[in-house]
């Protein structure tokens, strides 16, 4: 009985090491809220890309690369004051994400067939979250929420 104790007493201070690891991870950035903001901000701006292949407005794919683009050099802006380690592989990664998108923005000037273009998208969306994978979970934003304050309301409502 007292060895079942003792392991369920080592498996709790694991468990409670691991629960705190992603906020100690967290601390150990200089600038983890901006981070987080931006990092949703590439998100929102991979919805909208997304929003217009599916509403067919091809022409409008150009713009949303455009804000990719800002919203990539929003998070090298936020890195340049992080470890030379993790700015180097977050620039790796981004530039894949940014070239991925470029390929979708390129590819919706010629083409118009939606299926084509989404799937070039989740090519763009797995580079994207390859760079979320650098920061701890709590950083990362859920791409399947609904950006805040859409539509003018809160709360748990329909996403967009």
């Amino acid at each position: 009985m007292k060895r079942v104790s003792t392991i369920l007493a080592v498996l709790a201070t694991l468990g409670l090491s691991l629960t705190c690891a992603p906020s100690a991870s967290a601390q150990q950035l200089k600038a983890p809220d901006d981070i987080k903001m931006t990092l949703r901000l590439l998100v929102q701006v991979s919805n909208d890309f997304k929003r217009q292949i599916t509403n067919k407005n091809f022409a409008r794919v150009p713009r949303e690369f455009m804000e990719y683009t800002e919203a990539a050099d929003a998070v090298r802006s936020v890195m340049k004051n992080e470890s030379a380690d993790l700015k180097a592989k977050v620039e790796t990664r981004l530039k894949a994400a940014v070239a991925a998108y470029q390929k979708v923005s390129d590819m919706s000037a010629k083409e118009t067939d939606v299926d084509k273009l989404m799937a070039e998208h989740a090519k763009a969306v797995t580079a994207m979250n390859a760079v979320f994978d650098l920061f701890p979970a709590a950083l990362r934003p859920d791409p399947n929420l609904p950006p805040p304050g859409r539509g003018g309301r809160r709360g748990g409502g329909a996403g967009a």
